[in-house]
């Protein structure tokens, strides 16, 4: 019987990576050889969570054959005309059997091991991980669901960016065991976790060609000892492990699932079918691990003050972009900084003059935002914002304005979440929903030009324009509100005159909203905390005071009420032995003090309930 020979597709030279060809001048398919080769002569789109797939292998594999390991030498490329194409080709031509999708020992990003193929190619549609509605996004899912027809075979190419998706984003729960897997419980394997690219907010700088773009994603770093990517490694076994990851090239190429596409039966054939598992399991803390290997990631610092969390660049809710996110992160003295790799190597590489002064640079977000126990996927958002120019940039008066206004953006629209709960007594949810900032994405970048920000006079026109734009979408909100007219016009006066003006931080179901004074960027370029209003005592009958009230946690609390808040750690007597001063009774405590006091543990605090923190 004559036998087929093993199909082939070598990722370093079959065309697979959409491109924008700047010498052809059209959209084609490249290898991953070419694609670094030629990277100063072709754009790459990162308009969807598979690009920023594809966007983080090439960057592992332009670190691992020629990334510069110092500032000279990163400078020195950037300013080259094309990357070492002798370096890149050589390195390439080394790993080229393992970077290939078929390869009968080493598959690329896959255990040979795995012959068994358990999944259909539907399982390999992205829409596929959206639970019951991911069929509304795919047609050959609805067809396939319908009876219509059968899921089609993957072209390899398409099967490989696929392929990329799916090792990065996922999802969490129960994973078919793999043979001989001493982890497996009838069949099964318990526990498993999305990989480390669908836990965090990434984050990278968009450029007008590939080469740029990869360069602004790897802030200059040597190789770590025994750090490699993937292709790299000794083949994995077919079993689980739990492991610590060596390096920023092995977190970048992290193989958290352990896969087998099925061969064409010959070349030209398509993927019909793989063999899904679970596969290496992050030893420690994920997010430190993240925050210290991955520079394309944003991060935030909660009001608790211990650690970070991932960065959220959308409303909570309804998932409106905030275009003034990337702003944030231009302020690291920020009581509570919002902080990123790549945009910290983004402002040096302006300041050293590397990058010319009228570039303009934009952040791209993108995360995953999940269903319950992220078990499902609910969207896979991507989003560039405006950063402004490498100029305005370099300049640290004016980072400080556009993050300045920034944070006069984020207290605005707490302040007035709060004020609407208070007014209208509505549940903190439905109040989030609709008391969003829209249609700001324009006025944003109307008001963070160079000319609004390189002179007194620009930034104080571009502060009154902003701060009308804010107040006008606050209208616009107010009046979409449910509200009767009489508290209407209750909000808008209360906002309107002292709302804005009164900043607190706000917590409820987990959410928070940024701590600073909203002063106006027209007037200020700094912010500065307040303290909660205390209510005075008022009588309650003869020698009775009322007892005094603090305006934390999105509410107004009295020290009784505040212990039984889900957020509060300790019990009443304690809260009251903290938030009481026996040399000064008459001391006024800031909101800081009062939610420390509530949230930093005693010996015997009770634990903190699901849904408490962020």
């Amino acid at each position: 019987m004559q036998q087929h020979p093993t199909p082939s597709f070598p990722l370093t030279t079959s065309p697979w990576i959409p491109v924008q060809d700047l010498d052809a001048r059209e959209l084609r398919h490249v290898g991953l050889t070419e694609a670094l080769v030629r990277a100063h002569r072709l754009r790459f789109h990162t308009g969807r969570s598979e690009d920023i797939a594809l966007l983080r292998l090439m960057a592992a594999a332009l670190d691992a054959a020629c990334g510069p390991g110092t500032v000279p030498e990163w400078d020195a490329t950037w300013q080259a005309e094309a990357f070492d194409a002798e370096r890149i080709t050589v390195y390439m031509d080394r790993w080229a059997p393992r970077l290939d999708l078929f390869h009968s020992t080493h598959p690329a990003f896959q255990c040979a091991g795995l012959t068994a193929y358990n999944r259909g190619a539907h399982s390999l549609d992205p829409a596929s991980l959206g639970g019951a509605s991911g069929a509304w996004f795919s047609g050959k899912l609805r067809a396939a669901r319908d009876g219509v027809q059968d899921y089609p075979a993957w072209d390899p190419a398409v099967a490989a960016v696929n392929l990329l998706w799916l090792l990065s984003y996922d999802t969490a729960g129960i994973k078919g065991a793999a043979p001989g897997d001493p982890q497996g419980k009838g069949n099964r394997v318990y526990g498993a976790c999305p990989g480390p690219a669908g836990c965090v907010t990434h984050l990278h700088i968009e450029a007008h060609t590939l080469k740029d773009l990869l360069l602004l994603a790897l802030p200059p770093q040597p190789r770590a000892p025994g750090d490699a990517p993937v292709w790299e490694q000794e083949k994995p076994p077919t079993s689980v492990r739990t492991r610590a990851p060596l390096g920023r090239l092995d977190w970048l190429t992290w193989s958290t699932r352990r896969v087998r596409l099925c061969p064409p039966a010959e070349d030209g054939g398509g993927v019909d079918r793989f063999a899904l598992h679970d596969g290496d399991r992050i030893q420690g803390q994920v997010l430190d691990l993240a925050q210290a290997y991955d520079p394309m990631t944003a991060w935030s610092t909660p009001a608790h003050g211990r650690g970070r969390v991932p960065m959220r660049f959308t409303d909570e809710d309804l998932g409106q972009l905030k275009p003034w996110a990337a702003a944030l992160i231009l302020d690291p003295l920020a009581d509570r900084p919002q902080t990123s790799a790549a945009v910290r190597h983004a402002v040096g590489a302006a300041e050293r003059g590397v990058i010319s002064p009228d570039t303009r640079l934009r952040a791209v977000f993108a995360a995953i935002e999940w269903g319950t126990q992220r078990s499902v996927i609910d969207n896979d958002p991507v989003a560039p914002v405006d950063l402004g120019t490498a100029g305005q940039l370099a300049d640290p008066v004016q980072r400080g304005v556009m993050a300045t206004r920034a944070r006069y953006a984020e207290v605005v629209q707490g302040n007035l979440r709060r004020a609407t709960q208070e007014i209208s007594g509505r549940p903190a949810d439905l109040v989030r929903q609709r008391m969003t900032l829209t249609n700001l994405a324009l006025a944003w970048d109307e008001t963070t030009g160079e000319a609004e920000t390189c002179d007194q006079a620009g930034r104080e026109a571009a502060g009154r324009a902003w701060d009308t734009a804010l107040h006008t979408a606050v209208n616009r909100a107010i009046d979409a509100f449910p509200l009767d007219r009489t508290r209407r016009t209750q909000l808008r006066e209360t906002f309107m005159t002292a709302g804005a003006a009164a900043p607190r931080r706000t917590r409820s179901a987990g959410r928070e909203e940024p701590e600073a004074a909203p002063t106006s960027p027209a007037s200020k370029d700094t912010l500065k905390p307040q303290a909660p209003r205390r209510t005075p005592p008022s009588s309650r009958g003869p020698g009775r005071p009322a007892a005094a009230s603090y305006e934390v946690f999105g509410g107004r609390y009295t020290l009784s009420e505040l212990s039984k808040r889900p957020e509060c750690l300790v019990s009443y007597p304690t809260l009251r032995s903290r938030l009481t001063d026996p040399d000064n009774p008459d001391r006024q405590w800031t909101a800081q003090e009062v939610e420390e006091a509530a949230t930093r543990p005693g010996t015997r605090g009770r634990r903190r309930t699901a849904g408490s923190e962020q």
